[in-house]
């Protein structure tokens, strides 16, 4: 009777392990379908919940109390999930970067021009530098003297006289750069150099002829002109000097204008 009943046993246990077996992966099946479909809920909701973030009629604009724009939101943060209210404060600070940085840029292109003007301040301010200036003097008289040597309408001048027209002219260079606080570049210096300056010195040229009796008298006018000095001048060449130079500087100075070099 014993061997009889251990076979019912074993026929009753594999009658029921298959059922048992079907039962668990019919199971198991159904419970991967609910989490297939909640997480593919979840992700549509998610979703919508971005496109919902996105929109800007949703929000409205705020300032704190450093002056950043802030986004306030009409969405119920009761209502809204973890995962949502993560999001939200994502897209919230988002926000609050991006105002943060337009500041920061706005900021950063003021100071960017505050340096650029302080740039020039200085190199205007090196320009006329006293030892700067007066080198840059000298080679603008130099290179006058050159081309009124090479000038065929200069050979009634003396020596003498055309260093004074070179002296002269460098000088009047000095009060338009000073005048205008300019600096010239290379060309425009050129410019300055070949197409004002030469008529201005003939012009000065000539009435030093009127000016000066003497030789002695027109070494004193380039020492002026170079320095500006009037105590080697007498009264009475000073004034005569005057009379003939001021209609030359009136007629070049009105040209410049004029032209808008």
């Amino acid at each position: 009777m014993l061997p009889m009943a251990r076979n019912n046993k074993l026929i009753l246990f594999a009658m029921i392990i298959p059922l048992i077996l079907t039962g668990l992966g019919i199971g198991g099946y159904i419970l991967y379908q609910r989490i297939d479909s909640q997480q593919a809920k979840n992700s549509k909701e998610l979703e919508r919940f971005g496109y919902e973030m996105v929109g800007s009629s949703r929000s409205t604009e705020t300032a704190d109390d450093l002056g950043v724009s802030q986004l306030s939101s009409t969405f119920d943060q009761d209502k809204l999930t973890p995962t949502q209210k993560i999001i939200y404060g994502l897209n919230r600070d988002k926000d609050g970067l991006l105002a943060e940085n337009k500041t920061l840029q706005t900021q950063i292109q003021e100071l960017q021009a505050q340096v650029t003007e302080l740039t020039k301040y200085k190199q205007l301010n090196e320009h006329f530098a006293p030892q700067q200036l007066k080198d840059e003097l000298r080679s603008v008289e130099h290179q006058l003297k050159a081309y009124l040597i090479r000038s065929a309408d200069a050979e009634r001048f003396s020596t003498i006289q055309i260093e004074i027209m070179s002296a002269a002219g460098a000088a009047e260079y000095k009060a338009f750069i000073t005048r205008n606080r300019l600096m010239l570049s290379e060309d425009k210096k050129q410019n300055l150099i070949s197409n004002y300056l030469p008529a201005y010195a003939f012009c000065v040229g000539d009435g030093v002829e009127i000016a000066a009796n003497s030789r002695s008298e027109e070494r004193k006018l380039a020492n002026f002109f170079r320095t500006e000095d009037t105590g080697s001048l007498t009264e009475a060449l000073f004034q005569d000097l005057s009379s003939v130079l001021t209609p030359c500087q009136l007629s070049i100075r009105e040209k410049l204008d004029n032209d808008k070099v």
